[in-house]
């Protein structure tokens, strides 16, 4: 396991940025096994705060063998995205952003962004 966020504070949205950002690393994320399997709507699934739920990156090279580990101890597990060098945070259907953007709006304080 590369890292690990839980999702109790703003949800997935917040758990993604939070990881790119430290990990100066780009990502693609994909919602729609969340939202078939979850039966919820794009919103919920980004900023549904739970405590039981988890995003985990594991290395290309782990990947089946980490499902595999979650599917044999009854632990869901869906595969929602890939981490690049792009320098951007894709959310499928949502929106694309810059990571400079987002550290920028990360880091910035409310004076700075309001003015």
């Amino acid at each position: 396991m590369a890292s690990a966020h839980d999702l109790s504070e703003a949800g997935l949205a917040q758990a993604v940025v939070e990881s790119v950002l430290r990990f100066n690393m780009g990502a693609r994320i994909w919602l729609d096994e969340i939202l078939e399997r979850d039966g919820v709507d794009r919103t919920a699934a980004l900023f549904s705060e739970s405590t039981g739920r988890v995003l985990v990156s594991v290395g290309r090279e782990d990947d089946v063998k980490f499902v595999g580990l979650c599917e044999a101890r009854g632990i869901p597990v869906l595969r929602i995205g890939v981490t690049d060098n792009s320098g951007e945070l894709e959310i499928q259907d949502v929106a694309t952003w810059q990571l400079n953007d987002l550290r920028g709006a990360h880091e910035g304080t409310l004076a700075e962004l309001f003015g």
